[in-house]
């Protein structure tokens, strides 16, 4: 594979996450007025490793560790919660909004061999981090919730 081939796939995905975004940004702001419904949304989220473990990192700031639930079946990461707009100190005109609040979600596949007792998750000014070390167990089958805790 040449250099210039990664640099296409890296292209593709990079499109393929913004068209994903846009899309979600776009139904989190029609759904609810046209279906009644809170709609789901997605964090802005980072994958990546080093050379001892698998890294997946997502900002979301408001949160607290309790706010999450973090699972694990086969080889996905299902990352949930509710995010919640404060209440006003009084009457709110907004000019402008960017903010996502309510239920968002996040599926991220990762390797399927790692270690599974070296699984953990902290939350800690704004981010969610979960680390994965390297190994050779295997996933396949494996269910697992992953507390989150505060701090890194």
């Amino acid at each position: 594979m040449h250099p210039q081939d990664d640099d296409f796939i890296r292209d593709i995905r990079h499109l393929q996450e913004t068209m994903e975004r846009l899309l979600s940004d776009f139904s989190r702001l029609h759904t609810p007025l046209l279906l009644g419904k809170e709609s789901v949304w997605r964090p802005l989220t980072d994958v990546y490793e080093t050379d001892k473990e698998y890294v997946i990192r997502m900002e979301i700031a408001g949160m607290d560790p309790d706010d999450f639930s973090v699972t694990l079946h086969n080889r996905v990461f299902r990352i949930k919660g509710v995010r919640r707009d404060p209440p006003p100190a009084g009457q709110r005109r907004f000019h402008k909004m960017e903010i996502s609040v309510g239920p968002f979600e996040c599926n991220v596949e990762i390797s399927p061999n790692v270690r599974i007792s070296s699984m953990d998750a902290h939350y800690e000014n704004g981010y969610l981090l979960i680390r994965i070390s390297k190994g050779t167990d295997k996933l396949k089958g494996v269910e697992r919730t992953i507390p989150v805790e505060r701090g890194l």
